[in-house]
């Protein structure tokens, strides 16, 4: 199972000097038996948290395991759940109220299979809620988005429904809920093969875009080399599918990871394999607004197979890949590559050692990150969770706490982030810019709070002031330095 979206960080340091340093933690949990982290969120108090499934805790076939980790990387506490059947955590995130949501798959509270299900926990790790969704089959949740009226929206699979034969196909499926977890409505999409969907945005002018896979078209008695498709899927408010678009090559496209960008339109991150024996390539595309795709970027070479499981944004614009890197005859590393806005190579890492993957990346305001996954490098031939954190502190500084909002970075040389409080960051506002004079430079309308971006743009040096006015009353001011 993989992997899914990002939370906003919402607290960040002030640096008191010029000179960065970076610290590198590099750890692990687990025992005796196979434990993976499958997806990982920055949290408000400048740490981060992590879920995946744990066969070491229990003797169960898999538990959900959750982690809340210390910028330091130390363990704040845990949280385990699971019978003697099979249950994982997929994708977690900071919610708007400052809990966190986990969702994913589970056999022991649901029907006869597996069940999507959705978890609130407080901050402190205490279960609020616990609910499950689909039918007597295998049922999913991969991916999730958080609406700004505190609704939950889901992308996964499902076979319960869409397959009249029994033959208990997967295909994608969409669930939205209400902040408790009521069901809103409930969507599936079936074709004549399998369909797999893996990470869901919603979109500034309304719905969704989710990525996946879906099945060659079949020739004669089979699929096509028997490889997959990269898919696109638009859906409307209400789930229902607008288009749905393939990205085609001769073995296997999956994306595993839709993100939205700082310019409004999206990035899709998996991997391709060019050729039916080919090495899989790192496969980075960028999608505008409306989910056209101006461009793509491919990485890896006959020598080294890339897969990238997931994708960040960085406040300063640059683009975080967490995945695998394995070359001929290796068991596989975790692999972090940092590109610029448009997907050029800035530099890249292994880490992780033997039989290692990264199965997300989670990032925090002043461009630190943590990466998660799996490794054996402790011990444990099954794999351990691994994590690593690298934070970008001052040297010599001890780091302050910020009131927000707070713009990153300041003065602005081609974008920053204005990131809000918490309760606030999924909500649509609108925001002027004045110059100290008082005169309106320009303004935004309706916009996502954690969407928020200084442009530098046609911006000439000075200094403006900004004010930021929510749907609840709140205001939020400030000031920013064009260089």
């Amino acid at each position: 199972m993989t992997k899914s979206l990002s939370v906003c960080a919402c607290f960040f340091f002030i640096c008191l000097g010029s000179v960065f340093a970076q610290k590198r933690t590099e750890s692990h949990w687990g025992k005796t038996g196979y434990d993976i982290a499958y997806s990982a969120a920055a949290t408000d108090d400048g740490g981060y948290i992590m879920c995946g499934l744990t066969k070491s805790d229990g003797d169960s076939i898999g538990d959900i395991v959750v982690i809340k980790t210390a910028l330091s990387g130390d363990t704040s506490w845990t949280f385990t759940l699971g019978g003697p059947k099979l249950e994982g955590g997929n994708f977690v995130m900071q919610t708007a109220d400052g809990g966190y949501l986990v969702a994913g798959h589970c056999e022991d509270f649901g029907a006869q299979d597996c069940d999507g299900f959705l978890m609130k926990l407080d901050k402190k790790g205490n279960r609020k809620m616990f609910k499950v969704y689909g039918g007597l089959n295998d049922d999913i949740f991969e991916g999730a988005v958080e609406m700004p009226d505190g609704s939950f929206v889901f992308a996964g699979i499902t076979a319960s429904y869409g397959n009249p034969d029994n033959s208990q196909r997967r295909h994608t499926w969409f669930v939205k809920t209400s902040s408790t977890g009521d069901l809103i409505w409930s969507k599936f999409y079936a074709w004549s093969g399998h369909e797999y969907g893996y990470s869901i945005a919603s979109m500034t002018n309304g719905g969704y875009l989710a990525v996946g896979y879906k099945s060659q078209v079949p020739v004669f008695n089979g699929y096509r080399n028997g490889g997959y498709d990269g898919q696109i899927m638009r859906l409307n408010e209400n789930g229902d599918m607008l288009w749905t678009r393939l990205y085609h090559k001769e073995g296997v496209t999956i994306f595993y990871k839709i993100l939205p960008s700082q310019d409004n339109g999206f990035y899709l991150a998996g991997f391709t394999t060019l050729t039916v024996q080919g090495p899989t390539s790192g496969l980075l595309v960028k999608l505008d607004a409306d989910g056209n795709e101006l461009w793509e970027k491919l990485y890896g070479d006959e020598h080294n197979s890339i897969i990238f499981n997931d994708i960040k944004q960085l406040p300063n614009g640059n683009l975080m890949f967490a995945g695998s890197s394995t070359e001929v005859d290796s068991p596989g590393d975790v692999y972090i590559l940092t590109t610029d806005a448009n997907g050029n190579k800035i530099n890249d890492e292994l880490c992780g050692g033997s039989n290692s993957s990264g199965s997300s990346v989670a990032v925090q305001g002043n461009n630190g990150y943590l990466v998660a996954g799996i490794s054996s490098k402790y011990g444990d031939p099954n794999g351990d969770i691994y994590y690593i954190i690298k934070d970008n502190t001052v040297l010599n500084v001890p780091s302050t706490e910020v009131v927000l909002p707070h713009i990153f970075p300041n003065p602005v040389k081609d974008r920053s982030a204005i990131v809000l409080p918490a309760p606030e960051s999924y909500s649509t506002v609108d925001m002027d810019v004045r110059d100290m004079s008082g005169k309106l430079i320009y303004s935004l309308k309706n916009v996502m709070a954690k969407d928020i971006v200084i442009n530098k743009g046609s911006l000439p040096p000075a200094e403006y002031l900004y004010r930021i006015m929510c749907k609840d009353g709140k205001e939020y001011k400030g000031k920013f330095v064009v260089e």
